[in-house]
């Protein structure tokens, strides 16, 4: 397992730390998880409405939410919230028990676990790195700095001319969008004997427990369903709603005018997501259902419709790209 941060990631946990000298601090840190190694891209700082005290520090979610969708949209390569660093006063270089939450509740964000990493000043400045896995486990690994050892699809940011094109061609795009009408049902029928053949599941195989309705799971269930969301309303023309139903544990998509549903639920047991249609439970997985549909790749030109489609989605549910 290694660890890299950029100049800029680097540079930015000192800015914080040197900024904040006389208390606690901290931040997010943005990148991707390749080969076995975290590449740290960037470092958001806490924000403004932090509290920050010599031996307490709490970030400003809404801030550091809002700042983790701006800066990653900057990149080609799509960046993910890959950890978290604070301060600890004097030489203290472990994890108290509120540490332990928060850094196993980012660890369930994905498979691969997250970084969490502690700086004290004792008397010059000291990082510490863990890797931190789901049961709650802490790994201490080496870390590396230099952007000449991060991948160049990595650290790539998005081209001007790329983004002009995209505002550019907008309202030729926004009435291509509505011209094609057709049915949730319609579409879920054609593919439903895929699902059958291949994604079935046996009614002994979804006995295990259900996630409870805590907010990441859902929005874990949100994302993982965009992709589809979006395809079927951008490229197909269905007005779609999606519900969390946090009594339930489930996400649920349905077309407007109620004529079909289907339910998105997370099974904890084997860590799959699974969705019920028509009476049938299947196993699910990202864009499952524009793959089936589609003979052949998604155009570029749709996929960048789907992308701006998606965040407006998040933004309208009112939850982000990662939650904290």
């Amino acid at each position: 397992m290694k660890l890299i941060f950029s100049d800029k990631a680097y540079l930015a946990v000192l800015a914080e730390t040197s900024e904040k000298i006389a208390t606690e601090t901290g931040g997010i840190f943005l990148g991707c998880f390749e080969d076995e190694t975290f590449y740290v891209v960037e470092a958001i700082d806490p924000g403004p409405r932090s509290i920050f005290q010599v031996t307490y520090f709490e970030y400003d979610q809404k801030y550091t939410q809002h700042l983790i969708n701006k800066v990653a949209r900057l990149y080609n390569h799509e960046l993910t919230l890959v950890g978290l660093w604070h301060r600890h006063p004097g030489s203290f270089d472990c994890f108290s028990s509120t540490d332990n939450g928060t850094n196993l509740k980012y660890a369930q964000m994905s498979d691969y676990g997250a970084i969490s990493v502690l700086i004290n000043i004792d008397p010059n400045f000291r990082m510490t790195a863990y890797h931190v896995t789901n049961p709650l486990q802490y790994r201490h690994i080496s870390y590396e700095i230099g952007d000449s050892l991060i991948p160049e699809h990595i650290k790539i940011p998005k081209s001007v001319t790329e983004l002009q094109n995209q505002i550019n061609g907008f309202e030729e795009r926004k009435k291509g969008s509505a011209k094609s009408k057709t049915s949730l049902k319609k579409l879920m029928d054609i593919i439903k004997p895929h699902f059958v053949d291949e994604f079935n599941m046996n009614e002994d195989e979804t006995d295990g427990e259900v996630a409870h309705a805590e907010m990441e799971i859902l929005n874990y269930l949100t994302e993982s369903i965009l992709d589809d969301i979006s395809y079927l309303s951008e490229e197909k023309g269905i007005a779609l709603t999606i519900e969390q139903d946090k009594e339930k544990n489930k996400i649920v998509l349905s077309q407007k005018d109620g004529t079909a549903k289907i339910s998105f639920g997370y099974l904890s047991a084997s860590k799959q997501v699974l969705f019920s249609y028509d009476g049938e439970v299947f196993l699910y997985r990202e864009g499952l259902f524009a793959e089936l549909l589609e003979d052949s790749p998604v155009e570029n030109e749709g996929e960048s419709r789907r992308a701006s489609f998606k965040k407006e989605v998040l933004k309208t549910l009112g939850i982000n790209k990662q939650e904290e």
